[in-house]
């Protein structure tokens, strides 16, 4: 057992503090159910364990706990993102169950490892096994474990079906129908948004009096589900009658938030459409981030905390004018939401059932435009909440909401298939899209940006905000394809692209046969002695014009223009050809006209005068390329000789100083 190893498991035995307030002092111990990291301000706030097998969950916190020790002492007192470590959590759990073990340490026995990794075959999609072989690699690099998992071997992990693809696209009549959708619904009860909240605040004054009065009635101080569901009726027909159902459009009264969570979603969806912005970023949003004022284009703001350890950092992305009455809508449409929950937070906080830095937490949740539009009747359970921000994903409260009234076409599903290509088949005629997610609209912006030319790598790189370029030309993945497969659908367009091409094949053949007087290479010589046999017969146009495009059309003629302006007649090469023919013998089907060689001699001077400047340096280093350069000089001479350019021959000795 080594040294680190030793340690590790002395201080884990002492059950120490793992997290702490913003005043130093410890908040949660190693083996606590809970590690609280509120202090942290991250987007993520809480590490539960309370769902680990007992069997596994000290092992699983120790390892987690040692882990973060190695990344505090490596990274000047900082440890990984809480989100990170949760990602660790479910790593490690997946793979002890599996395992049935988790003295993880145990794994750099060749042993026990080859058992591992026969349980872990079949485990998920690649994505997922790579996670588990990169946690177990950082116990590696923290000295926990003697074990390194190549891809070689997790590749074997591999479910097949696995569905482990990147986010969806959406075809562009699809996201043409969302955009209209949401766009519809924000511009429709933009002006109602303040309305909307005092609605709200009626409600919730009403229910909170119905509810008291009748724990007061009852003589209790909570309802059973059956008297819970009889006072609900009971309002219900009351607030059936109020007058704001028939002032807003559609509205309706929901204590749990239905038709407020509906709301927030379109709005999401809108200023997510428009930003490409990630969840956490949206989330992070209000009315006061939109901005038009500093730039021609206009922009939103928020914190972003990717590839940032979780600290968090102001950053912009660029939209439209409409995100602007989005971010209004859902702030200004929950402000009695907001009103009704910062009274009990601040009551909870002054009766000490939340520390100051849990009371912080939730009052800047608060802020966002996108808050909880769930309200529990009792305090309890809202300061129980670990974040109460609106929940944007999840089982019934997603974003692939009815009132999108997506119904896919053929014409939908085909371009689906091109796009998804790890999908295909999810997406079918006469249904909705398979899923809806915040990543989802971040990359159906991305490919209708790439696939409108709006912007190119570049352009998604600064408003994704990603790190690597390489990522964002993942996210474009088959845009371009798609649209090719758009053009080659227009058949004017491609009459149009045939009928050009097949004139630039007329005037070069033209060139080649009424032309140029002079004509080189295999095939360009081959052709002066059928056009000077047929001259000598008395005919003055060799080939009109009419007759090299019916030649073109029926695929008889075949050419194409080589870099220099040279031309090559082989409609099956394979060869990258050059017009200087150094390394390999001279294509047999090049064919160099009188202006194709006065482009050779104006390059052959071009690589002279380069090869001087080099030459005048006296670089050994350069030698080589000196050489190759001399040769290429040399190659166009003769094509020169045959065409009657003149020149004066070149040879230039290579001047090499050696150190």
């Amino acid at each position: 057992m080594s040294e680190k190893l030793i340690q590790f498991r002395q201080d884990v035995s002492e059950n120490p503090y793992v997290t702490f307030n913003s005043d130093g002092e410890g908040v949660s111990r190693v083996f606590d159910i809970d590690w609280d990291f509120h202090a942290l301000n991250q987007n993520k706030k809480i590490i539960s364990f309370g769902h680990i097998d007992e069997k596994f969950r000290q092992d699983i916190q120790s390892y987690l706990f040692g882990l973060m020790q190695w990344q505090k002492n490596s990274n000047s007192g900082s440890h990984r993102a809480v989100s990170t470590l949760i990602m660790g959590k479910y790593k490690l759990n997946s793979l002890a169950t599996r395992w049935g073990k988790s003295d993880f340490s145990l794994l750099s026995s060749e042993r026990e490892w080859r058992k591992c990794a026969r349980k872990l075959e079949g485990v998920g999609g690649l994505a997922y096994c790579r996670h588990i072989a990169s946690f177990i690699n950082r116990l590696n690099k923290a000295g926990l474990v003697t074990r390194y998992v190549h891809k070689r071997e997790y590749i074997k992990w591999v479910q097949p079906d696995a569905d482990d693809g990147q986010a969806i696209a959406f075809p562009e009549a699809i996201h043409v129908s969302i955009l209209k959708t949401v766009v519809e619904f924000v511009e429709t009860y933009h002006p109602y948004r303040h309305q909307i909240s005092e609605a709200m605040e009626k409600l919730y004054t009403y229910q909170d009096k119905m509810f008291n009065s009748e724990l007061k009635a009852l003589g209790v101080n909570a309802l059973t589900e059956r008297q819970m569901q009889a006072l609900r009726t009971r309002m219900s027909r009351t607030t059936k009658t109020w007058s704001e159902l028939n002032l807003i459009p559609n509205f309706s009264f929901h204590r749990r938030g239905n038709w407020l969570g509906k709301l927030l979603r379109m709005c999401f969806i809108c200023v997510g459409l428009f930003s490409a912005a990630r969840k956490e970023e949206l989330l992070s949003m209000n009315k006061e981030s939109y901005d038009e004022t500093l730039t021609a284009v206009p922009k939103v703001s928020g914190v972003s905390t990717k590839g940032n350890k979780g600290d968090k950092i102001y950053t912009t992305w660029n939209t439209a004018p409409i995100a602007k009455l989005a971010l209004e809508l859902a702030f200004d449409a929950t402000q009695a939401a907001r009103k009704y929950l910062l009274e009990r937070l601040d009551d909870g906080y002054q009766n000490g059932k939340l520390t100051k830095d849990q009371y912080n937490s939730r009052r800047q949740d608060l802020e966002s435009a996108f808050i909880s539009s769930d309200i529990p009747y009792d305090s309890q359970s809202i300061i129980n909440k670990p974040t109460l921000k609106c929940k944007i994903e999840g089982a019934g409260d997603g974003l692939n909401m009815k009132e999108l009234n997506i119904i896919a076409t053929a014409e939908d599903v085909e371009e689906f298939d091109l796009l998804n290509p790890d999908r295909v088949g999810s997406l079918i005629v006469g249904g909705g899209l398979p899923k809806l997610s915040p990543h989802d609209l971040r990359r159906s912006f991305v490919v209708f940006m790439v696939k409108s030319r709006l912007g190119n790598a570049l352009t998604v790189k600064y408003q994704l905000k990603h790190r690597n370029i390489n990522m964002s030309n993942w996210y474009a993945n088959y845009s371009e394809l798609a649209r090719t497969n758009q053009l080659l659908m227009d058949d004017q367009l491609m009459r149009d692209f045939d009928e050009a091409i097949e004139g630039a094949a007329v005037d070069a053949w033209d060139e080649i046969y009424n032309r140029s007087d002079t004509l080189s290479g295999a095939e360009g010589e081959r052709i002066a002695k059928n056009k000077s046999e047929r001259l000598a017969q008395g005919e003055e146009i060799v080939m009109s014009r009419s007759e090299l495009l019916a030649l073109v059309k029926s695929g008889d003629k075949s050419i194409v223009l080589l870099p220099t302006g040279g031309y090559c007649t082989n409609r099956n090469c394979e060869r990258l050809c050059s017009l200087m023919d150094i390394v390999e013998a001279p294509c047999e089907h090049k064919v160099i006209t009188d202006k194709a060689a006065k482009r050779l001699s104006r390059e052959r001077d071009n690589l002279i005068a380069s090869f001087r400047e080099i030459n005048d340096m006296g670089d050994y280093a350069n030698e080589l390329i000196l050489d190759a350069r001399k040769k290429k000089i040399q190659s166009i001479e003769p094509t020169l000789v045959k065409h009657s350019i003149p020149f004066d021959v070149f040879n230039d000795d290579i001047k090499v100083v050696w150190a």
